[in-house]
């Protein structure tokens, strides 16, 4: 289902320095698979290309699903692939709405928007239930990913260990990660043949979606994109043989979710981080005589351009490379495939702040000055200032305060060396989530904690060994345990008490202090112990949730015109090296790329060779084709086209059905 929405959204993932949407360089999709078992017990796998999940969202698109399908809230996990570049102003907390993005606030369309596609999907992935066969599997993917707080885990006791088929010569920080991606392969009964064919597969993998440099103003889904991308057409095109395999989109879908990756940072190269805006002078009015004022001046286009094209470059090679692994385990599994295969899941939602005693977490949520700094993978501008130039007040990573009373201890907050923990309270902690839904899923012999947070490596782990400790204990036949994170909601990070004292930007984001992960893994183990395939779910499992979600603002544009807009047109088109470039009008501004979400059935432009052929080379679903967002005149969409794989040729531009470019040439590379 396309998700994609208009250029002005904010991309969340970066805080307050995420950027407004200018345009898009690939489609956002969310990705379900429905399973269900002989008994008619239904469960739905959403995995979106979103920067966090939200229980907001969950509650709404289950009360959809739970009318049509018979799935509720317990029956349906959200996921997010947690790319850096996908709107925000969903979320259930405010701070989230507020504070996500350069673009603030909460508005109630996206909501709608996004649960009304979602819910379609579900449901027309139930009407598409067949006689399944699957199977499990994993394989290591080694060098792609990294531990980025590396002094915050080797804190933990006992000190981690690299595992014993970790490649000699890597650095400790890409030994120490989970290399694991496990995935769930399903092939589905041809219902003409009745022979099963591969149809997709879910996954999980601890990677941020960070590849993409903080300053990127493109909607993408990150290197998550291209990995779901590399299977899907492997499947359509190498193994079923598709004769529109070529084609814009995939028949074969691939859910790959995210894991413990909490502090698992993508191998990006050090020059794809841009930098970052810094204060200087105003230079028109700094002199002698007058006062000097101040401003945030932004790095140079030329500096934004080249780590922007560093981290375009890295996540090609990273997404190829973890591609490249998935096909491998999913050719892989086709010889141990089975039609047998055990369903059963338990939900709970916890309230943190009533329940907080019993839970043994603290009753208030708390950020820490780390946070605010920013994480290795997109540092903020206020990253290592000084009061006046000269006094350390703790705004970097690592910086914990010995001195810090109480729940919180080790966290420095804002300015709680004059007011104590009196601003936390007053500005912060109200507009922070208030609840957590955490859901156990029973898949064959695989249980799945999914959790709504970014779990750490340690913290995942330790979770793992009492889910299956527990399962074993309830007699239950299981040989794996998995953690799904951004799942149902977002509570920010869940990290080891070992782990929270140092105060690295996990520990300083893991809100509800350091007996986070214990509580989850408590949680989990019992959650473990009562899967069931067809009870009904008691009320207080899923009781009504009192959301705070911040200010409400038109982010979506509305529609200002009944009229039926001009048909689209190409104004010019031409080439600058490897690059070609092309104006066009298309669309109404603040128009959805597919109005009605559902996928489309074929590409709004495409690229195509200037020859009787008009072979398509290109389309605005490729990773080398971007339309970025020119102006909204007259109420529509003015786009400049890029597409960098241009090379010795004659190209046009083509809208489908509707117009075509004159032609233009482009050098050899």
């Amino acid at each position: 289902m396309d998700i994609t929405p208009p250029p002005g959204v904010g991309l969340a993932g970066n805080g307050p320095e995420g950027a407004e949407a200018r345009g898009v360089r690939l489609r956002l999709y969310a990705r379900v698979l429905v399973l269900a078992d002989r008994g008619g017990n239904r469960f739905a796998l959403v995995v979106a290309d979103l920067p966090l999940s939200s229980s907001l969202l969950h509650r709404r698109v289950a009360a959809l699903t739970a009318r049509t399908d018979g799935i509720g809230v317990d029956r349906l996990v959200i996921a997010a692939t947690h790319t850096h570049a996908g709107p925000g102003h969903f979320f259930e907390a405010a701070g989230y709405n507020d504070e996500g993005s350069s673009v603030a606030g909460f508005d109630p369309e996206m909501v709608d928007s996004l649960a009304a596609r979602m819910a379609r999907a579900v449901h027309a992935a139930v009407r598409d239930l067949r006689p399944a066969r699957v199977a499990w599997g994993s394989r290591a993917i080694w060098g792609q990913t990294r531990i980025r707080s590396l002094p915050a885990i080797l804190r933990n006791i006992p000190l981690p260990i690299a595992p014993p088929d970790a490649p000699v010569g890597l650095p400790q920080e890409y030994q120490l990660v989970d290399p694991d991606l496990t995935m769930l392969r399903v092939d589905l009964s041809d219902p003409v043949s009745g022979t099963f064919r591969p149809a997709g597969a879910f996954s999980i993998f601890a990677m941020h979606g960070t590849g993409n440099a903080p300053a990127d103003d493109l909607l993408d889904p990150d290197i998550q994109g291209l990995v779901e991308r590399r299977l899907e057409r492997h499947i359509d095109r190498d193994l079923n043989r598709a004769s529109d395999s070529g084609g814009f989109v995939p028949r074969a879908v691939y859910l790959f979710a995210n894991g413990a990756e909490g502090d698992v940072s993508p191998a990006w190269p050090p020059q794809s981080r841009c930098n970052v805006p810094i204060l200087a002078p105003f230079p028109t009015l700094a002199g002698p005589f007058n006062r000097t004022l101040w401003e945030w001046r932004p790095p140079t286009a030329t500096h934004l351009g080249s780590c922007r094209h560093a981290a375009r470059e890295a996540i090609t090679v990273i997404g190829a490379n973890v591609g490249d692994g998935a096909v491998a385990l999913f050719d892989a599994l086709g010889t141990t495939l089975t039609e047998r295969f055990e369903l059963g899941r338990a939900f709970t939602t916890l309230s943190l702040r009533d329940s907080a005693r019993s839970l043994g977490i603290c009753s208030a949520p708390a950020l820490g000055l780390s946070t605010l700094v920013g994480a290795d993978d997109a540092h903020t501008r206020i990253d290592g200032w000084k009061l006046f130039g000269l006094f350390d007040v703790g705004l970097k990573q690592g910086s914990p305060n010995p001195d810090v009373p109480g729940c919180q201890a080790q966290k420095r907050q804002l300015f709680d060396a004059a007011f104590g923990g009196l601003p936390n309270r007053l500005f912060i902690s109200p507009k922070l989530p208030s609840y957590a839904q955490v859901t156990v899923v029973r898949l064959g012999n695989h249980v799945i904690g999914a959790v709504p947070g970014e779990v750490t490596t340690m913290a995942g782990r330790r979770m793992r060994a009492q889910m299956l400790a527990s399962a074993r204990e309830s007699g239950i036949p299981v040989s794996a345990a998995l953690i799904l994170g951004h799942a149902n909601g977002y509570i920010e990070y869940v990290t080891t008490a070992e782990e929270y004292t140092a105060q690295y930007y996990e520990g300083g984001s893991t809100i509800y202090g350091p007996g986070e992960a214990a509580m989850f893994g408590r949680v989990l183990a019992r959650l473990t112990a009562a899967v069931s395939s067809g009870d009904s779910l008691p009320p207080s499992a899923a009781p009504p949730l009192d959301l705070v979600v911040g200010r409400k603002q038109h982010v979506l544009q509305r529609r200002s015109s009944s009229r039926v807009p001009p048909p689209p047109r190409i104004e010019r088109i031409w080439c600058s090296g490897d690059t070609l470039y092309a104006w066009l009008q298309l669309g109404r501004a603040g128009q959805w790329a597919v109005a009605t979400g559902d996928v489309a059935a074929g590409p709004r432009v495409e690229v195509v060779m200037d020859n009787p052929t008009r072979a398509v080379v290109s389309w605005d679903d490729d990773p080398a084709f971007e339309m970025h967002l020119r102006s909204r005149r007259g109420g529509l969409a003015w786009w400049e086209v890029r597409w960098s794989g241009a090379s010795g040729g004659a190209y046009r531009v083509r809208i489908p059905g509707v117009a075509e470019s004159d032609p233009a040439r482009c050098p050899m590379r």
